[in-house]
Parts: C-alpha cells; sequence; structure tokens
C-alpha cells in the first residue's frame, strides 16, 4: 500500500494526497465534535429529567397537604379494596356467584398502580393522618 501511494506522490498527485488526508483528518475531528455534542445533549436530558422529578415531587408534597385531596383518593382506593376484599373472600370461600373482573387491562394496571403508589412510597400513613387529623 505505501509503494503506491509513493508512486502517487511522484507520479504528481501528491496535492491531491495531501487534500484527500486533509478530507479525512476533518472528518475525524468532526466526528470527535459529534460525539462531544452528543455527550452534552444526553447530559442536558438527564438534567431536564432530574428536575421534572424535582417539580413533580414539590407537586406531591403541595397535593398531600389537602384533605380534600385524600378523601378523593380514598373514594378511589376504598372501592379498590372493596374489589380486592371480594375476590379474595371468593377465592377462599368459592362463592356461588361470580365476582366481576375490572373491565379493561388499562384499569387493572391502574388499580396496580394506585396499591403500589399508597404502599410502597409510604403515603398511607399520610392519608391517614390527613383524614383524621392525627
Amino acid at each position: 500500500m505505501l509503494g503506491f501511494l509513493t508512486l502517487l506522490v511522484n507520479a504528481g498527485l501528491g496535492s491531491f494526497i495531501d487534500k484527500l488526508a486533509d478530507v479525512y483528518k476533518r472528518k475525524a475531528e468532526l466526528e470527535v465534535d459529534k460525539e462531544k455534542l452528543r455527550s452534552e445533549l444526553t447530559a442536558e436530558y438527564l438534567k431536564q429529567i432530574v428536575e421534572d422529578g424535582r417539580m413533580m415531587a414539590d407537586l406531591q408534597k403541595t397535593k398531600m397537604g389537602y384533605s380534600v385531596y385524600w378523601w378523593l383518593v380514598s373514594g378511589f382506593v376504598f372501592s379498590l379494596w372493596m374489589w380486592w376484599t371480594a375476590v379474595i373472600l371468593d377465592s377462599i370461600f368459592n362463592f356461588p356467584f361470580q365476582i366481576a373482573n375490572l373491565p379493561t387491562p388499562q384499569m387493572q394496571e391502574w388499580a396496580g398502580t394506585m396499591i403500589k403508589w399508597l404502599f410502597y412510597t409510604g403515603t398511607g400513613v399520610a392519608t391517614f393522618k390527613a383524614i383524621t387529623g392525627r
């Protein structure tokens, strides 16, 4: 390969090869700039996600301070509690009647999310305190 390049340089194509080398050098610099830009954009995106999370956490804290919010949440959770209790009792005692399932997969997912949110984030205690005023 080196011999071929030497032949081209000797044939008067040296300036062409120099320009070709410059093009490849510039291409390498652009690739480095492209990676740098990608890294900066990723970092900025992650900062924005963290900031959005902080804003949502502040909103959640504010909502949790109002008993009206907890009464509304309690209404949803109480109806889910009644349904899950009926399902559990049916599985234990095998009732002669049928316990209806939640009508859509979205409602089933929502119900699971409500319970996770209630118990996994420690808001069950906050709900009790907000409702009872203790």
